[in-house]
């Protein structure tokens, strides 16, 4: 009769084999995230996001008692600042140790609309300062996004001091795509008759 292993020889085994799945898992990119740009010392741009978000996303119970918006310490800019429903770039930085973007730090998104092939902008001014380890949201909001369902196909983020130097920009990688450029289609050569 075989014997069958004690409980935590049985533990260890499914432990090493989760820990051997999981070794060689690593996650995807994001498709969204563009090549990475230019950065300077402390302010590099680590990935970017899109996506609407509605009002309840920024709501917490704490508001209801103070009657402001709490940010949970994230930097949030919208431009229209009335109003919280709107399409996001949400902005990760790489972390650097005593780096700070001040109050009056500017945020530059230039964007191609899905049903719009003309280029827009939008311009924001931080209110308030910010380390390089907090997540930045910038909203197109009231009149500058007002269908739910619409998406950005091609854009570019430049984050730039107080004074306009460029800090770090990042781009999706249609945005670097030539505007001019010829697409190339596929040519099919006719079969050669054998003889």
């Amino acid at each position: 009769m075989r014997k069958i292993p004690p409980t935590r020889a049985w533990a260890r085994a499914v432990l090493a084999a989760g820990v051997a799945v999981f070794a060689g898992c690593s996650t995807p990119p994001s498709a969204t995230a563009g090549p990475a740009g230019v950065g300077t010392d402390g302010v590099v741009i680590k990935h970017v996001d899109q996506q609407f978000m509605e009002v309840a996303a920024f709501q917490r119970i704490s508001e209801y008692f103070t009657g402001r918006e709490n940010t949970s310490g994230r930097v949030i800019e919208r431009t229209d600042p009335q109003q919280r429903a709107g399409y996001y770039f949400i902005v990760s930085l790489e972390w650097h140790p005593h780096t700070t973007l001040p109050a009056g730090t500017q945020a530059d998104i230039d964007f191609l609309r899905k049903n719009d092939p003309r280029p827009h902008h939008a311009h924001f001014v931080f209110s308030q300062s910010s380390g390089t380890f907090d997540e930045i949201l910038l909203g197109l909001t009231g009149a500058d996004w007002t269908d739910r369902n619409l998406t950005i196909v091609a854009w570019k983020l430049t984050l730039k001091d107080a004074a306009g130097a460029v800090l770090a920009d990042r781009q999706s990688f249609l945005w670097g795509f030539p505007a001019n450029a010829p697409v190339a289609a596929a040519t099919v050569e006719p079969a050669k008759p054998s003889l």
